[in-house]
């Protein structure tokens, strides 16, 4: 039976975000049921070997949902063929990668992270890598017929699966009866990832491409498949590898500023497994609109209908601004509470507000990355990307020994190199497709509606707190009140859903 390709571009991408969504509430949940379960320290492991696992998942996945999706998107390639070269390609990748992981766990353990008690960690997630490199394939079949259902159910399963064993081990059993709580944690990656390849191989069966007698192109769709998802891989390679770096530089720079170790590793945790999860949170849609922008507009490319690919940058362009906008002006007003009541990470004004700011810039910069990833030009990422990890970095190096205000500087940097990736990728966009964003009207209504949020939500909180509300009733009506306000300035400005749709 072949999947039929009904689907707008937002029709995939409103069933990608819907489950993204979904899946970062269940991935607050996790965190916060994570933190409770690992505590500060425990966490700060953990987030020390979850790079080199992203890292590792890079290199097995070998960027082919996105290769897979232009490739079927284009619609000059046998599906079937497509898909099986693209398994082999990535499966030659991944079981060799995952038997290295396993005999090598010791010496990585001790280059990495001078700790022998990471090997069990490392055996643990090895096996995650042959489920996220088969699922990688079956992903990219679905995003390039833009028909995203089973690969969103296949995200919320995943993550509802881990929610669910974390919540039995937290409340039922407790730390206390484990003697190495971050082993459980890593235990559930590939618990997880296998709960999604079943489910997206379940949708593959009921759904195959027909067969289809055409000439074998072996050579030639495995050519296109590497040209493609090269640079994807290095791109994401490379954000992996300066995980990984940070998690060994952030650490070692704060103890030259005066922290502790555990202090230090108390830090980390708490920035990239508490503060920086909730920042994260809106890149759910332009995730979920980078990947559906990858197909469309190259199949609109395939047509030369540049009108058609310009049509979708400004659409997407202020599809984004619709929904950071407001949040980034709640992470600004409500933020540090909400990340309190989740995490209780209590982590400063000076660390917090910078990464909002930067996430705001991230948020675009994944959009234009993805239309540079639709128009072919896989590469301009990837070099983007490499020259602001290389700032972010060195800002890092420089600003995080500061006596008293290294943590302050390393949000700073984390900032500046989102809004510098940003800006590069927007630059090559507007440079290779000549096309002329309306920022006005994209960034302008969205700021005046959500301007009052600054004001009317502190008024609210003030009146709940003098008439004895509790504090988690005052955070929740009043995220209600921040949507309902910045809705009813929308209608103000005079926009209309209709317009971007």
């Amino acid at each position: 039976m072949r999947l039929k390709r009904p689907h707008s571009l937002w029709w995939g991408t409103v069933t990608l975000t819907v489950s993204a969504l979904t899946s970062r509430g269940l991935g607050l949940i996790y965190r916060m049921l994570l933190a409770r379960f690992l505590g500060s320290e425990g966490l700060g492991i953990f987030q020390m070997i979850f790079p080199l696992y992203v890292a590792l998942v890079t290199i097995a996945v070998a960027g082919t949902p996105v290769a897979i999706s232009q490739i079927v998107a284009e619609g000059k390639t046998p599906i079937r063929r497509l898909l099986r070269i693209a398994t082999l390609i990535v499966l030659t990748i991944s079981i060799p990668l995952m038997v290295l992981v396993i005999v090598w766990a010791r010496p990585l353990a001790l280059t990495l992270y001078h700790d022998a008690t990471m090997v069990p960690l490392l055996w643990a997630m090895a096996p995650a890598l042959t489920a996220v490199a088969l699922s990688s394939v079956l992903r990219g079949y679905f995003m390039g017929l833009q028909a995203m259902e089973y690969p969103a159910a296949s995200q919320v399963a995943e993550q509802l699966t881990r929610v669910f064993i974390l919540f039995i081990l937290v409340n039922l059993a407790g730390r206390q009866l484990f003697s190495n709580p971050p082993l459980i944690a890593v235990l559930l990656i590939p618990l997880g990832e296998i709960i999604s390849l079943a489910i997206l191989a379940y949708g593959y069966v009921h759904h195959r491409p027909a067969s289809a007698a055409t000439p074998d192109f072996s050579t030639d769709i495995a050519r296109s498949i590497l040209h493609l998802s090269v640079p994807v891989t290095m791109g994401r390679l490379l954000s992996s590898f300066i995980g990984v770096i940070e998690a060994t530089l952030i650490p070692l720079r704060l103890q030259l500023s005066g922290l502790s170790r555990a202090a230090s590793l108390r830090y980390f945790g708490q920035l990239t497994g508490m503060a920086l999860p909730l920042i994260l949170f809106p890149t759910a849609l332009t995730v979920s609109l980078s990947a559906n922008l990858i197909p469309a507009i190259a199949e609109a490319i395939s047509r030369h209908d540049t009108l058609k690919v310009h049509q979708y940058i400004q659409d997407s362009v202020s599809a984004t601004a619709l929904l950071t906008v407001p949040v980034t002006f709640v992470l600004l007003t409500l933020g540090l509470p909400l990340d309190d009541l989740f995490f209780g990470a209590q982590v400063s004004p000076a660390v917090f507000i910078p990464l909002v700011v930067g996430g705001f810039f991230l948020y675009f910069d994944i959009a234009f990355a993805g239309i540079l990833r639709g128009l072919s030009r896989t590469d301009l990422p990837l070099w983007n990307d490499l020259v602001a990890s290389i700032v972010e970095i060195a800002l890092i190096w420089i600003l995080a020994s500061f006596p008293s205000r290294g943590r302050e500087g390393i949000a700073v940097a984390l900032a500046l190199g989102f809004t510098l990736s940003c800006f590069l990728n927007l630059y090559q966009v507007m440079k290779l497709t000549q096309v002329r964003i309306a920022w006005l009207p994209v960034l302008g209504k969205p700021i005046v509606a959500s301007l009052p949020i600054w004001f009317v939500t502190p008024l609210w909180q003030s009146w709940l707190k003098s008439n004895g509300i509790g504090h988690l009733s005052i955070l929740i009506s009043s995220l209600l009140v921040a949507s309902l306000v910045y809705f009813a300035g929308l209608r103000a400005t005079g926009f209309h859903l209709s317009g971007l749709l």
